[in-house]
């Protein structure tokens, strides 16, 4: 009677943390925002170029969405800011348009949302504008 106690406990034990156990999900730190290419001037404005690659497989991400982006002259000069616009992306190369001041490396602020992913994914990239 008690080992049939025990044994009924320990199955009982046993399904209720195979039911608690999370599914393994990536990161935000298994993606990487890549520059492709030099910027382009076009009019007064740089036209930046990014790539949101899978670090795993080398992959890029074509269907992410791009909801935050900022540019600044990077440590020490955070405060030097530049308006950025989101332009459409097309085949996985999502592309801004920077104004900046002046010209120098600027460093652009990215945050994306991939799809089944539950973590934002962050990340920056430096660029070298021109005015």
């Amino acid at each position: 009677m008690i080992n049939t106690r025990i044994f009924a406990c320990a199955a009982a034990l046993v399904c209720g943390l195979a039911f608690t156990v999370a599914p393994a999900q990536a990161k935000s730190a298994d993606y990487r925002f890549e520059l492709v290419g030099k910027p382009q001037l076009s009019g007064q404005k740089n036209i930046v170029q990014v790539r949101l690659v899978h670090v795993a497989d080398g992959k890029s991400v074509a269907d992410a969405m791009i909801f935050e982006s900022k540019a600044d002259m990077g440590p020490g000069m955070e405060t030097m800011t530049a308006p950025v616009k989101v332009l459409p992306p097309k085949d996985g190369v999502y592309s801004f348009e920077v104004d900046a001041d002046m010209a120098g490396t600027w460093v652009l602020h990215l945050a994306a949302k991939v799809q089944g992913e539950p973590e934002t994914v962050r990340g920056t990239v430096n660029a070298d504008l021109v005015k």
